[in-house]
């Protein structure tokens, strides 16, 4: 398997989980930017998933399963992509789950 089948392989299953649990495609997005402007940092979007689902944000208008559910997609998701690879295959399934509304 290529690189590239390798990373909208997993851009599907992204995509599936992020339509199964109804989760805001916008704000699955802006998880992606944040660990692209984090330097693909493992450890630094962990904290930042979990400081969303137990402290939400006041302004936001997301419940707070909203980001439950999208810190729950991240930690289930046993990729073997890393770094550029496991950012592109996120953003790909955000795409993806856009196109299957």
């Amino acid at each position: 398997m290529s690189e590239w089948d390798s990373i909208m392989a997993e851009a599907g299953r992204v995509a599936s989980e992020l339509r199964r649990l109804a989760v805001d495609l916008a704000e699955a997005e802006k998880i992606g930017d944040y660990f692209i402007g984090h330097n693909y940092k493992e450890d630094q979007m962990v904290r930042y998933l979990e400081l969303l689902a137990t402290n939400p944000p006041v302004r936001s208008r997301r419940s707070q399963r909203h980001y439950q559910s999208l810190r729950e997609i991240w930690q289930r998701w046993r990729t073997p992509l890393r770094d550029e690879d496991k950012a592109r295959a996120w953003g790909w399934g955000v795409r993806l789950a856009k196109t299957e509304r």
